[in-house]
């Protein structure tokens, strides 16, 4: 049996409100020659029979089941089975627009030296029905300094818009590092991947959405400022020499400021008492101060 060109893995972890949409933007895909392995990550909701009764009579789906562990984990599960010659990697509560895969094949077919093709994608509020495009600063060819540098910061794409072919990794190579297990792992999957140094594209169209489920703002700024510090302390020892002397500090000052100027804001709102606002740094000096320890040990 010859294999499909387009591998998709999907992950699901009790997204019962939404996996049968991100099933759906799959099977609605202008391209069709592909396979889709679904890898329910220990859903305790309704996730299972939704995705089993969706995928009925259509062999190229495959549903699995495994316990707990991660979305990096999952990922790499399905990277295990699928045998296309391009990846799409899909959240469960994110979509694909038709023509995604379409679109992005025909610039792998255009020019033989390229292994990411990145699309355009705006952001589906789920609490207000709304959608919204931001403009983002575009990928390079060659993007590692953008990805270390600007991420959050100019630069973000969710890891639904990007194509990849399965040639940038070795047999038996994992798709997410095993050793790394905070959160921030689509930060570090990007510039694992920029730093093997192949050729990306940035193509200026819609083709995904990117849904928001209305969690606090400021909290999750919270986690992801605290998680790129981990982030960047894993990543640190496999960038090249001349990036790693400032890469913490920077990484360190760009993760306090995005929260605290939201964090600031937020209590002048709420209290207009600035000195509120030194209660809230106190987290991240004692996180700078744990990491300064390590570094010197």
């Amino acid at each position: 049996m010859t294999n499909p060109t387009v591998s998709i893995i999907i992950t699901c972890y009790n997204q019962e409100n939404h996996i049968l949409n991100s099933l759906r933007s799959v099977r609605n895909q202008t391209f069709a020659d592909w396979e889709c392995v679904i890898i329910d990550d220990g859903s305790t909701d309704k996730s299972a029979n939704l995705i089993q009764n969706f995928i009925s009579g259509d062999d190229r789906f495959k549903y699995v089941y495994q316990k707990n562990s991660g979305v990096s984990k999952a990922r790499n599960a399905g990277f295990e089975l699928v045998k296309g010659g391009y990846l799409q990697i899909l959240d469960g509560d994110d979509t694909l627009l038709p023509d995604k895969l379409k679109q992005q094949l025909k610039c792998f077919d255009q020019d033989p030296e390229l292994y990411v093709c990145i699309c355009d994608h705006q952001h589906f509020f789920e609490n207000k029905n709304l959608l919204e495009h931001y403009q983002f600063e575009p990928i390079k060819e060659f993007p590692l300094e953008q990805l270390i540098y600007k991420w959050q910061k100019g630069v973000a794409f969710p890891p639904h818009a990007a194509l990849y072919k399965r040639s940038l990794w070795q047999e038996k190579e994992e798709l997410f590092p095993s050793d790394y297990n905070e959160r921030s792992e689509d930060w570090v999957f990007n510039v694992m991947v920029a730093l093997k140094g192949k050729k990306y594209k940035f193509l200026n169209e819609i083709l995904c959405n990117y849904h928001m489920t209305g969690e606090s703002y400021t909290s999750d700024l919270f986690n992801s400022a605290s998680s790129a510090i981990h982030a960047a302390f894993y990543l640190k020892r496999s960038l090249p020499m001349q990036y790693q002397d400032d890469f913490i500090d920077y990484t360190i000052k760009k993760s306090m400021n995005r929260y605290l100027d939201s964090k600031r804001g937020e209590i002048l709102r709420e209290s207009g008492n600035w000195k509120l606002g030194n209660f809230i740094t106190k987290p991240f000096f004692s996180i700078k101060k744990l990491f300064d320890s390590k570094s010197n040990n």
